[in-house]
């Protein structure tokens, strides 16, 4: 199971894409809770990122993630996290020429239970996030 969440913004394909690059550097812009957060390697096929994330509850923890991506996805991997294993995607797809579909799906399990996240409000945040700084820089 998996939770997902799409929206349509009016922004074309390629300023979509310019922003999903640029949020491997500077997550903190689309993410609630990021701070102080560090690229520990990169090279062609991947970047492996390390985070601070400020959950809901006020617990900080550190996160890191291997991150790849090809035209129009960004794959983010969990390498280092106190509950959750698995990934997150980010898709983005043409509708027109001005027009993209922005889709995140959270595939994340709890390491201790095995049970699947299922918090729908959090996919729905951050696209709503990522579309309101995309829109920003317009």
């Amino acid at each position: 199971m998996m939770v997902q969440y799409s929206q349509i913004v009016k922004a074309p394909l390629s300023l979509v894409w310019e922003h999903f690059l640029y949020k491997i550097n500077h997550p903190e812009n689309f993410v609630p809770g990021v701070s102080n957060v560090e690229l520990l390697e990169r090279n062609d096929a991947y970047v492996i990122r390390a985070m601070d994330l400020t959950f809901p509850d006020n617990n900080t923890s550190r996160v890191v993630e291997k991150i790849s991506c090809a035209p129009f996805w960004v794959k983010f991997l969990i390498l280092e996290h106190p509950t959750f294993e698995g990934y997150v995607e980010n898709l983005a797809e043409p509708i027109s020429g001005n027009e993209t579909k922005i889709t995140f799906s959270i595939h994340w399990k709890n390491k201790k239970t095995g049970a699947s996240f299922d918090h729908q409000e959090i996919a729905k945040n951050a696209v709503l996030k990522t579309i309101a700084y995309i829109l920003e820089g317009q």
